[in-house]
């Protein structure tokens, strides 16, 4: 199992998704965030098409050259509720990487704080 990275932004309702946690699951042109019901855990999977249950990858994340982010208020409000996150600070979320199951699964209860540099 490779280690992953997901960090929330929730001041700007944005999610930073680190491009290895992409290119482990295949290097899809859609993702699609799944949250389980008591939020401990989101898992970051390929989806097939472009809609509004996902969000398009800018091929220049594979290059090196963007960074992927997703704007979402509603999966950061989701989140900072469920969690009881402080919304004035950001956090970074471990994960683990399933290749064989194209997945990535996130543990929303082992989120720490971003230290501002």
């Amino acid at each position: 199992m490779n280690e992953v990275f997901l960090s929330f932004y929730l001041k700007a309702n944005r999610i930073h998704v680190f491009a290895d946690s992409l290119r482990v699951i295949g290097s899809p042109s859609n993702i699609c965030f799944m949250l389980d019901e008591k939020g401990n855990t989101l898992i970051l999977r390929p989806y097939p098409k472009k809609d509004f249950h996902s969000h398009r990858v800018p091929m220049d994340v594979y290059k090196g050259k963007k960074h992927m982010e997703v704007n979402s208020w509603k999966l950061c409000s989701m989140v900072a509720d469920m969690r009881q996150w402080n919304r004035t600070i950001s956090y970074r979320v471990p994960g683990v990487a399933l290749p064989r199951q194209q997945i990535c699964v996130f543990y929303l209860n082992r989120a720490r704080p971003v230290k501002p540099e």
